[in-house]
């Protein structure tokens, strides 16, 4: 433990030497006298619900028992889980891959406790079993050698089989922590990292796995950094086999100033990014109630989502003297700054565009889920002020909670507000989050000046993304409904209906008559498949409802047929809810049969509501240039040769017909795309091949699904073309991730890297 605490005691003092530079450099308002004084803002903040960023995991601490030497109570569990009134809300938890499998149970009350209220479970190794680890001479405590990778990989994959089989639905596993700060665990090179996750990251199969944590986001041409930070997610990102077999990336930020958190490669890799461990400002005992130093945590949470686009952000010790709770079990300051967001901003809302910083020392970021806006200000500033907030979205109603010297997550309903704009306080030194219901929402609008209106056509009123949250979809029977990775329409999970005995198989969701007004016409769409069966199989849409003299009718809504293993879109965008209806339930089902199937991005909205996935996915006929977004260069046919097997490469822009395609829409998001060499030659998968490295090149026309491609949409609005032929579980890829002109075209297994995503750039022939 001495050890232990002196690693700590060094990171303390680098985050310290950060803070002191961050404050060197900003700027504080000193106001005569003791009382801050209250100015009026400058600008207007504005928060655009239009324009979105990355989608939020949650917010959640370790818990550590096998160091601390006792676990959370169950009293305790619940402050931290449970969000009602004293509680934070965490909705994340971290836990501790012990190297001796005889102690795993010792993780499993909390987590357990943790997952059955919803939160995400992930874990992380600091060291493998004693017989498979050597020395780690000047580099650190220990080493493994690379004939134990293998042994490694099982130890890993059995930690998840083992939480799972106790009750834990373990999210994913890490390579290993901190391996650039290892002078008491396990040191590994930013090669061997990748090595591992590329050779053996496809033996964990238990839970999904993420990347190496560095101890700090360090640039690699950082002076001090030999081979850490970055440099592990670089190298990651430029091997393809590591970079399939990652899930998701996560790093800690010990000492990581604002300047350093942006990321851009491996933010439009199209894999989330978590912060998984930080302490700030330090580690100081029984600092966790200091103020206003706690609102750092605040500030740190905002740069962590903000800049670095992280999806999720992680506590070092949930109960700790300078933790999110003190040991006596209560909220800290710090927790209470964390809570400002966790209890909010919940898993599968979306980080949505907001002006940053209207003032000096004050950071806004807004959040979006379902049809409410969540806006968070941090004003660490010694100076108060009233700013002005619009919401394009609209507004019928705000609430706002604070913390600051005086206040813990103290709520102020109904704040006044005229159209879409309101006015708010934000006192010196203080955290506050506005919940804002947008029109539609169902909410009452008291204490407002104004209702905001009435919904106008084509508002959404709901979206399920199924990425960490049912939405209250339940099964329908004795189905049951679980998110699923396996094969997600959109993100990185759906919505898998299941076990369904009888006749047919179906999922259910109840609809609010307060905001479902029978008589008015909404708009209903998602997404459903299937791999098991027949070829082909009917979905309906179906709405359940009570007549006016209480008899049970039902109302087809959509309906539509899927084939195996391909997305179909299942939509009305103008159903009539029937007059005098009550009771509301809508089905998605299989016409007949009880196999599974997998729903994913249920959007409803008001009637004309356009399908953000039809727009967002849809490349309309003509000619185009197509972009890869890794490399910057463009699809071309080698040698400019109109013939069978023409080679397909990629090139720098030359603007030549061996560069232009042809897309046209074949239906339901699936394209050809014609050569502009005149011969009316298509991109084609060489013979059909199913197979990673399949070679892309021209070929006649022949109508095979070898020579049609299906549009998903990918990072920052750029599209990947996944190949019929492989049953949309492959796509175009420049092969070797390489940037080079002359790189090959192939097929390779979607991954979402940018090597695989294009933007397509309009002209003529």
């Amino acid at each position: 433990m001495m050890n232990l605490f002196k690693s700590r005691f060094v990171k303390s003092a680098i985050a310290a030497v950060t803070a002191v530079t961050t404050l060197v450099c900003g700027t504080l308002h000193i106001m005569p006298g003791n009382m801050p004084a209250e100015v009026s803002a400058a600008s207007t903040c504005v928060i655009d619900t239009s324009k979105s960023y990355q989608s939020i995991v949650g917010f959640g601490g370790m818990n550590h028992p096998e160091w601390t030497g006792k676990d959370l109570t169950d009293a305790q569990r619940k402050t931290a889980f449970g969000n009602g009134d004293g509680e934070m809300g965490l909705s994340l938890l971290r836990i501790f891959v012990n190297p001796n499998s005889n102690q795993w149970n010792l993780a499993v009350p909390t987590a357990k406790y943790a997952s059955n209220s919803g939160a995400t479970v992930f874990a992380t190794p600091w060291e493998p079993p004693a017989y498979l680890a050597e020395s780690g001479g000047s580099n650190g405590k220990l080493h493994l050698p690379r004939s134990n990778y293998g042994a490694y990989a099982a130890h890993l994959n059995n930690f998840g089989t083992y939480m799972k089989n106790n009750g834990v639905n373990l999210y994913s596993i890490s390579v290993q922590n901190e391996p650039d700060f290892a002078e008491e665990w396990t040191y590994w090179s930013t090669d061997e990292t990748t090595d591992f996750l590329a050779n053996y990251g496809d033996k964990i199969t238990s839970t999904k796995v993420m990347s190496p944590e560095s101890f700090q986001y360090a640039p690699e041409n950082a002076s001090w950094v030999r081979d850490g930070g970055k440099k592990f997610y670089t190298k990651i990102l430029n091997n393809r086999k590591a970079m399939e077999n990652c899930d998701v990336f996560g790093t800690h930020m010990y000492g990581t100033p604002r300047d350093w958190m942006d990321f851009p490669a491996l933010e439009n890799s199209g894999k989330q990014i978590w912060m998984t461990e930080v302490y700030v400002p330090n580690s100081d005992a029984n600092s966790a109630n200091r103020w206003p130093e706690a609102i750092q945590v605040s500030e740190n949470i905002h740069n962590a989502l903000v800049v670095g686009n992280m999806s999720a952000y992680t506590w070092w010790y949930i109960r700790r003297n300078y933790g999110l709770m003190t040991e006596d079990g209560r909220i800290s300051k710090r927790g209470y700054c964390m809570a400002q967001y966790s209890k909010f901003v919940r898993p599968g809302a979306v980080r949505i565009a907001a002006t940053e910083q209207p003032a000096d020392n004050v950071y806004v970021s807004a959040y979006k889920k379902d049809n409410k806006v969540t806006i968070v200000a941090v004003n660490k500033g010694n100076t108060g002020y009233t700013q002005n907030f619009t919401v394009n979205g609209g507004i019928s109603k705000i609430d706002r909670y604070r913390t600051s010297a005086n206040e813990n997550i103290a709520k102020t309903a109904g704040l006044a507000f005229t159209g879409n704009s309101f006015f708010a306080q934000l006192p010196a030194q203080s955290v506050s989050t506005f919940v804002v219901d947008l029109p539609g929402s169902g909410s009452s609008s008291s204490g407002g000046s104004s209702s905001g209106g009435s919904v106008s056509s084509g508002t959404t009123i709901g979206h399920s993304t199924f990425e960490n949250d049912t939405d209250d979809w339940k099964g329908r029977g004795s189905a049951t409904v679980a998110l699923s990775g396996r094969i997600p329409y959109q993100g990185t999970n759906a919505l898998l209906v299941q076990n369904r005995t009888g006749a047919w198989n179906g999922t259910e969701h109840t609809l609010d008559t307060a905001t479902f007004v029978p008589g008015k016409s909404y708009s209903f769409e998602t997404y459903v498949t299937y791999v098991d069966g027949d070829a082909t199989q009917q979905y309906n849409m179906t709405l359940q409802y009570k007549d006016a003299s209480g008899n049970t009718r039902y109302s087809l809504v959509a309906s539509t047929k899927v084939t195996k293993g391909s997305y179909s879109k299942l939509a009305n965008a103008n159903y009539t809810i029937p007059s005098g209806a009550s009771n509301l339930v809508l089905f998605i089902e299989t016409a007949s049969g009880t196999n599974n199937f997998y729903m994913d991005e249920m959007k409803i909205g008001t009637a004309g509501t356009s399908s953000s996935n039809t727009s967002n996915y849809s490349i309309p006929d003509g000619w185009y240039f197509i972009k890869n977004v890794n490399s910057q260069k463009y699809l071309d046919v080698s040698g400019k040769k109109d013939s069978d097997g023409a080679n397909v490469i990629q090139y720098q822009g030359n603007g030549g017909a061996n560069q232009k395609w042809y897309v046209k829409n074949l239906g339901n998001n699936v394209i050809t795309i014609q050569s502009g060499l005149g011969g009316g030659r298509m991109l084609d998968v060489q013979s059909g091949e199913n197979k990673d490295g399949a070679n892309i090149q021209l070929w006649q026309y022949n109508g095979c699904e070898a020579q049609q491609f299906k549009v998903v949409k990918g990072a920052n609005g750029a599209f990947a073309l996944l190949t019929k032929n492989s049953g949309e579980t492959k796509a175009v890829d420049i092969y070797g991730c390489s940037k080079d002109n002359g790189a090959n075209v192939n097929q390779w297994t979607y991954n979402g890297g940018a090597w695989q995503l294009f933007n397509f750039e309009a002209t003529s022939k």
